[in-house]
């Protein structure tokens, strides 16, 4: 890994070189092509660089250090007048400096892309932090009066000796249940994320974290789907071309599942290239795991120059140390493994950087779970009367056997509220929290519920529509915690940088233009998107179920006897069983229904248990026993 940092030691100012150095030097898991760092006074900023979007730059007024893969640079340029000379592996970094000159803190607001950037202020002394819209650059960070700590990765700021490791209890449920930790707590108790669209100020008086920008929804008031679907691919052609910008279409690729973000980049991308463009598909023997069908079809249909590879137990088996440790934090989302091996094999073939199709789903309504949530509002929305008086006493009274027991159920989640009845299948709802955790632990926990913070999220959402407001969560938690540093996290690891079209700035404002019930009309997902779109791609993609990166983890840890072992050996330990976090009877009964049963339920719990417990052990238990 790579990235930035700044470190504010306002109590021992002498040991600011010391502990600049430590979370910079930290800040790599592989060999840096380049460290830096720049120092006044008390405080500093530094980077460990891997890639050329990290840059650091100091002049009379800042000290600047970025990561930052801007899509508008050309249009900033001309906002600085008088621009300041600086070497080319330092251009971007000191237009920031020449931004933040004329708009102040406001300077963020003006950036179209990827970035995170940290900034010290040498004539006022103050230090700033903020990273873009969507979270695809982090930040992480540590105050306590005396010391200000700031880094892409919790793992450098721990290399600082000014932070225990005391575990975050709520972290521990939250990836048990999202498969990721949420915003803006971390696994550490002391350390915070910085909230994407996040800018964190601090100065000698105080410290506070504002949001700078946002999704908004129902602000349009254009509902003539003709022009929407016209405005709709124009705004996404124009980003694609602006993600490709003027890059090498030889050092260009892209992630392609067979689904229609991924299909709808790639011919985007083929329209701009006007030749063939490299596109990378991973597929598994287990066949309701494989969509390279669907792959094929896409790359066939816009002459890709297509590139697959089929993964198996062993390749998993070989892959999930690195793996693991590149996650700065524990994280069970099994499909990190297909998008690692898919980055991996771009760079085999000399590319440089994948664009990718994530955050259609989220801004366009393509979850299944909205389509299903529809057909609960139609209960919600009967009559209070018709539903108190009459259906629910008579549903009481009746037998529980089917159709009756069915119907039960249905009633019963219909009342659920909107972002309860989301939830109502995730893993903390389907089994109590008494259920899983030492009672030790538990009592940690402090009334922690998994709904707090989608609860937030759906109050916060600058919304009327429910659908809107589920997409906001979603927007927040499915993609900002989980998907998006699966994808950055394991394509670095694999040497590649990643760019997502969706997540332009037009895009996703234009997103919040379309009526709700465009998005979702009637029970078809993403309603809009695929009449703007179904001309571009095959209808056999256009009307096909969502399936995605997905990896036969139920099966592995069944049938591949190092998988079996790796899980056995792991979880039944005297060191995970001494973690004091879960009850090891919950645990043993997993082992035997994954044993028993067909479905892929138990084993995939299994394996965020496993994840969970192997990244303690490389990043706790041995922090700095690992080399990648």
């Amino acid at each position: 890994m790579s990235g930035i940092c700044a470190v504010w030691r306002r109590g021992n100012p002498e040991r600011l070189t010391e502990t600049l150095t430590a979370v910079s030097e930290g800040l790599s898991l592989v060999a840096p092509k380049h460290l830096g760092r720049a120092t006044d006074g008390e405080a500093g900023v530094g980077l460990s660089a891997r890639f050329g979007t990290q840059q650091i730059y100091k002049n009379i007024r800042v000290l600047v250090a970025c990561d930052a893969d801007l899509q508008n640079e050309a249009e900033l340029t001309a906002l600085v007048a008088g621009r300041e000379f600086a070497t080319e592996n330092a251009m971007t970094a000191c237009l920031l400096a020449g931004l933040y000159a004329r708009f102040g803190d406001g300077f963020v607001e003006k950036l179209r892309g990827a970035f995170s950037v940290v900034l010290w202020d040498r004539l006022e002394r103050r230090l700033l932090a903020a990273v873009d819209p969507f979270g695809i650059k982090r930040l992480v960070y540590y105050e306590d009066g005396n010391t200000t700590l700031v880094a892409s990765r919790i793992d450098a700021l721990m290399k600082s000796g000014e932070i225990s490791s005391e575990i975050n209890p709520k972290a521990i449920a939250n990836v048990l249940n999202y498969s990721a930790n949420l915003a803006p707590e971390t696994i550490l108790t002391r350390v915070n994320r910085l909230i994407p669209g996040g800018l964190l100020l601090v100065s000698n008086r105080n410290s506070h974290v504002t949001k700078y920008w946002d999704m908004r929804y129902d602000i349009g008031g254009e509902a003539d789907e003709n022009r929407l679907c016209l405005q709709l691919e124009a705004v996404v052609e124009e980003s694609v071309a602006a993600c490709c910008g003027n890059d090498s279409f030889a050092d260009l690729g892209a992630f392609l599942s067979g689904g229609t973000d991924s299909s709808t980049v790639l011919g985007m991308m083929t329209r701009k290239s006007q030749g063939s463009v490299k596109a990378f598909s991973i597929g598994f023997e287990e066949q309701p795991f494989n969509e390279l069908g669907y792959a094929e079809m896409a790359a066939r249909k816009f002459h890709a120059e297509h590139h697959t590879l089929l993964v198996g137990a062993q390749d998993c088996f070989a892959a999930l140390p690195d793996m693991i440790r590149f996650f700065d934090e524990p994280f069970g989302n099994s499909s990190a493994i297909p998008t690692y091996f898919c980055a991996r094999m771009a760079a085999q073939h000399q590319v440089k950087v994948l664009l990718a199709g994530d955050g259609g789903d989220e801004l366009f309504g393509g979850n299944e779970r909205y389509a299903t949530d529809k057909i609960f509002e139609i209960y919600h929305n009967t009559p209070r009367s018709l539903r108190k008086w009459l259906i629910e006493p008579t549903l009481a009274a009746a037998p529980n056997f089917l159709p009756f027991t069915w119907a039960k159920g249905y009633v019963r989640r219909a009342n659920m509220p909107g972002v309860e009845r989301l939830m109502s299948f995730q893993f903390l709802r389907t089994h109590s929290l008494e259920e899983v955790f030492d009672g030790n632990f538990l009592k940690s926990l402090d009334g922690y519920s998994i709904l707090d913070t989608p609860s937030r999220y759906y109050a916060e959402a600058a919304a009327r529509d429910h659908l809107d407001r589920l997409l906001y969560v979603d927007v927040k938690i499915t993609l900002g915690d989980n998907d998006l540093p699966k994808v950055t996290c394991m394509s670095e690891l694999a040497g590649i940088q990643v760019r997502f079209p969706f997540l332009d700035l037009p895009v996703a404002g234009f997103s919040g233009r379309i009526p709700a019930w465009l998005k979702v009309k009637g029970l078809e997902k993403r309603y809009l998107f695929k009449r703007a779109f179904g001309q571009l791609l095959p209808q056999e993609i256009i009307k096909k179920k969502k399936h995605g990166f997905g990896i036969p983890v139920a099966s592995w840890l069944k049938s591949d006897r190092k998988m079996r072992e790796l899980l056995n050996d792991t979880l039944r330990s005297v060191r995970a069983v001494e973690r004091g976090y879960f009850r090891r009877e919950f645990i043993e009964d997993l082992f035997r229904k994954h044993d028993v049963d067909q479905s892929s339920y138990y084993g995939d719990t299994l394996w965020t248990f496993l994840t969970l417990e192997l990244w303690h052990r490389q990043a706790v238990d041995q922090p700095s026993g690992v080399a990648i």
